[in-house]
């Protein structure tokens, strides 16, 4: 999520002016504690993608089988999911998670963005087949027929205890009956056509998030964001690059 016209005092390094990054899943914790798996898991997903693209297509399908099975009788695995199991569902009935924590002013917090609006709730783990565009087709329907509003919540939950509420191990999933989440904004969307062949496509090509972009108020912590701040300048520079397209911030 992309925030615009945003004033305050920027991070270092931060040559943007204007804009305010957000980056959520839809998971509450990160599939490892730190940088170490992180890179384990990347360097296998890295060697499959770049080497085997069909039978990635096919493990990835293997595996959500195999995990849609798994809840079929009322369990789950995150191994699985990890690995690319995860079943393909609506991503507007979604609820989505920063994982990771960041400087809230002067707290601690994670991120998280849940369905409000009736429209999106009866999305709820509604599953979706079809090519690789399924999501994407999935949500430019959504917005096409749109009767009312789409309303999500924007939450935060506070740290109250750094032993429960770890800043440097990203797998473990704060306790809400100890923090609750909280609201604290409405993101709210129209009927829109939410994705124009060519048009959208230039415009994503330009874009770029990352969380690192971002006022100091929002600072990003622990090492996965660390990491994060070095790998994705380094995407950024290759996209740009690759694409033959300037990555620039929207002004609207």
């Amino acid at each position: 999520m992309k925030v615009l016209e945003v004033a305050g005092e920027r991070l270092p390094g931060d040559e943007e002016q204007h804009t305010q990054d957000f980056l959520m899943v839809n998971g509450p914790a990160f599939s490892t504690p730190g940088v170490a798996g992180f890179l384990r898991a990347a360097r296998l997903l890295a060697s499959t993608t770049e080497r085997m693209p069909r039978t990635k297509r096919v493990i990835s399908a293997t595996l959500r089988a195999a995990e849609a099975a798994l809840e079929a009788v009322g369990t789950e695995s995150a191994t699985l999911k990890s690995m690319g199991g995860e079943p393909q569902h609506h991503p507007l009935g979604e609820t989505f998670f920063s994982q990771v924590p960041y400087r809230y002013g002067a707290c601690i917090a994670k991120f998280s963005l849940a369905p409000l609006s009736g429209s999106l709730l009866a999305l709820k783990d509604q599953s979706l087949t079809g090519n690789e565009d399924a999501q994407r087709d999935a949500v430019v329907a959504f917005f096409a027929t749109l009767e009312e509003p789409a309303v999500w919540a924007l939450r935060v939950q506070l740290c109250r205890d750094l032993e429960r509420m770890p800043v440097e191990d990203a797998s473990v999933a704060w306790p809400e009956e100890e923090s609750p989440w909280q609201e604290v904004a409405h993101l709210i969307m129209p009927r829109q056509a939410a994705w124009q062949e060519g048009e959208s496509q230039a415009a994503e090509d330009a874009l770029a998030f990352a969380p690192w972009h971002a006022l100091a108020a929002h600072q990003p912590l622990g090492s996965i964001n660390r990491a994060r701040r070095v790998v994705m300048a380094g995407s950024r520079r290759f996209r740009s690059d690759f694409n033959r397209c300037p990555i620039h911030e929207p002004r609207s």
